[in-house]
Parts: C-alpha cells; structure tokens; sequence
C-alpha cells in the first residue's frame, strides 16, 4: 500500500471510531517544548524522568525507527454534565476518556485503532509524547492562554491521544499558535489561586487539579480558594471565550452520570467504604489518585468551604475515624465552618491520642477560634 493511501485510510479508520480530528507529523525532536521546560523550571521538574530527558522530547532517542506521529482529538464537549458533579469533578474526568480503563469505551476506541494500524504494517512506540505540541505540529489544534489545547468545533474540552510509528506517512501543515481574542486575560483573572500568571505561563504548584492529587501538602490559601472541587477545575475553560458557543451546544445526557449523580455526596466521599469507592468514585476518578484517603481529604476541604454547620457531624466523624491525613483536613475544616458544634468536636477530639500531625492540626484551629 502506497504512502497516501495508507495515510488516508488511518484518518478515515480514526473518524470512523469517533475521534473527532487525526493529523499526522514527524517524528522530529520537539526542541521548542524542552527548551521551554527548561526556562520553566523549577516548576516544571516534576516533568523530568530520573534516566534523562523528558520522555517523548526526543522520540528517536527511544525509538530509533520512529518516523511519524499520528494525533487524535476526542471530542467530549457536547454532553450537558451534571451541575452536581460539576461543582466537584472536572468534565475531563466525568467524560471517562482521560488516561481511559482498557475495559472502558474510549480504552476499547483507542484499542481498536492501534490494532487496525498493527495490521496495516506500523509498528507502534511505547513512548509519552508531548501531547499538545505532536497535535499542533499535526495540524488539529491550537493553544490558549489558560495552557489548553483548542480544536475547531470543539472548544478545549477535548482528549488528545498521540501514536508513535515507524511508518512514513503523509504529514500535515501545523497550527502552532493561540489564536485568542486580542488582550483577553478572562482565564487569567478566573482563575482562584493565581496559577495563571499571563497568556500561556502557568504555575503547577498553585493550580486546583495539581493539589488534588500530586500536592503532599494542601496550602491554607489553596484550600480556601478550592469550593467543593475534589479532582480537577474547569473554570479558565468555562470562562473563556472560545468555549462559549461549545458550552452552549452541550445538550447531549449521559445516562450513567445522571445515575452517578444521584449517589455523589460530599459527605459519603469523606466517611466512603470500598463499597463506595469502587461504585461512585473509582469510576470517573481512577486516573491520577490511587488511595482513597486523598479523595476523603479532598473531601474534607470542600466540605469545609460550605462553610455549612450540618457537615460538622460527618467532619467529627472523620477526625475520629480515617486516616490521619483525612483527620488533619476534617480539623481544618471544622475549624473554618466554626460555631460552637465545631468547637466541640475539635475540643472531644483533642483529649483522644492522635497522630502528631493531627494534635497539631486539632491545636492551631483551636487556637484560631478562641
């Protein structure tokens, strides 16, 4: 099979599967993306990988034989999530196409392609690729300044997978650009904790997704800045205006979230069993947090922005009975609903042994409330 046609049937095989774009590229070193990582550090040394550069950087150093990149965009922007979720899950997840389950429909999408590209002769690379530069060098996407990856049509609520194989293909003409509206800082100016800092520059360590799952350590200003969310943050999305006409469009019901909907509650996160965990939360959150006990404090600090007394009972719940860090989050979380219910938990709580953490944790909100 010639180079074009089989070019065309792997774009024609990757709609047929509903990707929403495929363009294909080279397999040349992505020097723009690792010169900007370095300029970026420290921030960004979480990136590097103890045996050398950031993996997908430079794709032949991995794999020799490589010769194209074929990028795929997922488009999950036009399903009307649940505002219930919502206000705790970022869509990325709800849509179930993030780092997706090999046993879930987009794991079984993404299967089926690599397997239909085996067979036509690729042989593929077991490499992380810089997703959002192999894209815009393919052609079907472009940049914000919120740092997402825009396709046409599509808005920024999109899933991007990237193929390494050794075949040579027909490559296309790149989009590497950000192509927002003149001085629009609405992201910039969105975003609760300043982790956006200009067009395109973002600071990890302060964003809301990065402390839900990567963070040891959860900053008091970061929790207070973070509402109900348990895992991830959609605002610099929803308020931007590429996206307005997308969200407008999102009318399209997932029956299993509306039924996951009616299960999700702040307070069974918190207190949650294996039960719970395996039913609800596992699967539209299994991609990055692999102990529950981060969910549970993550839960805690949300539960705590309510700022609502009737949480105080499952929030004295937790301090006596999860782990100890779910414990040192309930008493922050107490401590910030305040009133005299809360008061009295910590102060029950506080004649108890506890791990030194939580004494600790128990000690500073006291003090606070006096």
């Amino acid at each position: 099979m010639n180079k074009k046609t089989l070019t065309q049937n792997i774009k024609d095989k990757a709609l047929a599967l509903g990707f929403a774009k495929v363009g294909i590229t080279t397999a040349d070193d992505f020097s723009e993306h690792a010169e900007e990582l370095h300029n970026r550090a420290p921030a960004y040394d979480f990136l590097q990988r103890p045996h050398g550069p950031l993996e997908g950087v430079y794709p032949r150093l991995f794999m020799p034989e490589a010769k194209s990149i074929i990028c795929l965009v997922y488009d999950y922007s036009d399903i009307a999530y649940p505002p219930k979720l919502t206000a705790s899950v970022g869509r990325a997840y709800l849509s179930r196409t993030y780092l997706p389950l090999s046993n879930s429909l987009h794991g079984a999408r993404i299967s089926l392609f690599e397997s239909f590209l085996r067979e036509n002769g690729c042989k593929i690379g077991a490499l992380e690729l810089p997703d959002r530069w192999s894209c815009a060098r393919a052609g079907i996407i472009t940049f914000g300044c919120n740092n997402f990856a825009y396709a046409e049509g599509c808005g920024s609520f999109i899933i991007l997978k990237t193929i390494l194989v050794d075949t040579e293909l027909e490559y296309d003409p790149p989009t590497i650009k950000r192509p927002c509206p003149p001085n629009c800082r609405l992201c910039i100016d969105a975003c609760p904790t300043g982790a956006l800092t200009e067009p395109g520059k973002l600071i990890p360590q302060k964003c809301l997704g990065f402390n839900h799952w990567r963070a040891k350590f959860v900053p008091e200003e970061i929790r207070k800045a973070n509402g109900t969310r348990i895992h991830g943050c959609d605002i610099c999305q929803e308020v931007c205006p590429r996206n307005k006409k997308t969200l407008a469009n999102a009318t399209r019901t997932d029956p299993f979230l509306e039924l996951l909907e009616k299960e999700f509650d702040l307070e069974k996160v918190l207190l949650m069993d294996d039960a719970y965990y395996h039913r609800v939360i596992h699967p539209i959150m299994y991609n990055y947090i692999r102990n529950q006990e981060i969910f549970q404090r993550n839960a805690a600090i949300a539960l705590g922005n309510t700022r609502d007394e009737r949480h105080v009972p499952a929030l004295a719940t937790a301090l006596e009975q999860c782990k100890p860090i779910v414990r040192e989050y309930a008493a922050w979380a107490l401590g910030y609903i305040g009133g005299g219910k809360a008061k009295s938990a910590l102060l029950h709580c506080v004649a108890h042994e506890q791990p030194e953490n939580v004494k600790e944790s128990i000690a500073e909100v006291l003090a606070e409330m006096a």
